[in-house]
């Protein structure tokens, strides 16, 4: 018995008089079965180690604190992997299986950081809150309020 069909037995059991709510927790589990599985296929073939791992994600760390590479709105994945002389496919399975979130969520982190660190600084006191945005690699008030409002929630 697979664990999707588990559940739903669970489910049954402690509501056994409501089948509509089988039903919708049994179609959302399979969505949720079909997209774990394909995440899997995705990387399937990788064969990148977790030292392997480790050893990009401390560089990439390293990278982002003394480079600032962050702050740039333009940066690509593709641009960062050259970098670190991995693939794009590589850094693409560091972010999403190792670190555990996409590579924008990423540099959004970073860029949270540097804009939280600017509010704090003297110099930038007169600064809007776009401009402070736009200096820690936001392309927009659009993209930056929303990812804001995530990182203080």
């Amino acid at each position: 018995m697979s664990y999707v069909d588990e559940v739903i037995a669970k489910v049954v059991e402690q509501n056994p008089s409501e089948p509509e709510f089988h039903q919708a927790v049994k179609e959302v589990l399979e969505s949720l079965r079909v997209v774990i599985e394909a995440n899997e296929e995705k990387y399937r073939k990788s064969n990148v180690s977790m030292e392997e791992c480790h050893r990009l994600a401390d560089e990439l760390d390293m990278l982002m604190q003394e480079k600032r590479l962050y702050v740039n709105p333009d940066l690509k994945i593709a641009d960062l992997a050259s970098v670190l002389n991995v693939s794009p496919y590589t850094l693409s399975y560091v972010f999403n299986q190792f670190l555990n979130k996409n590579y924008y969520d990423y540099l959004n982190d970073y860029r949270i950081a540097e804009f939280k660190r600017l509010l704090n600084e003297d110099e930038y006191s007169k600064y809007t809150l776009s401009a402070l945005a736009e200096l820690c690699g936001f392309s927009s008030r659009t993209s930056f309020f929303p990812i804001l409002k995530r990182q203080l929630e």
